[in-house]
């Protein structure tokens, strides 16, 4: 045990309470960027009317200047996928049938576009606007597309 005590390297422990301190310090000092998403059209599938209440308000805050539309059935979504253009795809997994449904089968095909697959249950806007955790949940919806990949 001494010997290992003896070997301890000052610098080492050094660099690391350094690195420690920025990552705290990033964080604490964590400012979000604000993007524009006013290109987005976002179609939510969610069956419980509070977690679809949720969730809009929560991506909404987020997602700024997006266009939002939130069903409540399956064949609802499907009458969106013929009625307008959808860049991305909002559902919960957790929701049984939601994985093998036709809904997702369609949007999976669907040119140009993104399937985000969250968990609604625990969706509060006080607790998405923490930094870290908006940051995170805003990554899943950023994506790089041109314009012509939308379904026409």
């Amino acid at each position: 045990m001494a010997k290992e005590i003896d070997n301890f390297d000052d610098e080492e422990m050094d660099e690391a309470n350094g690195a420690m301190l920025d990552a705290l310090n990033a964080e604490e000092n964590f400012v979000p960027q604000v993007r524009d998403y006013s290109d987005r059209r976002i179609l939510i599938w969610e069956e419980d009317d509070v977690r679809r209440e949720a969730c809009l308000e929560v991506l909404s805050d987020l997602l700024v200047g997006a266009y939002f539309k939130a069903v409540r059935t399956e064949e609802e979504a499907l009458q969106q996928l013929e009625e307008d253009d959808w860049d991305t795809f909002v559902v919960d997994f957790y929701t049984e049938g939601v994985s093998v449904s036709d809904f997702i089968k369609r949007v999976n095909n669907y040119p140009g576009s993104i399937l985000v697959a969250i968990n609604m249950g625990p969706l509060t806007l006080p607790e998405e606007r923490e930094p870290a955790k908006a940051e995170n949940l805003r990554r899943l919806f950023d994506i790089e597309r041109a314009s012509s990949q939308i379904h026409a």
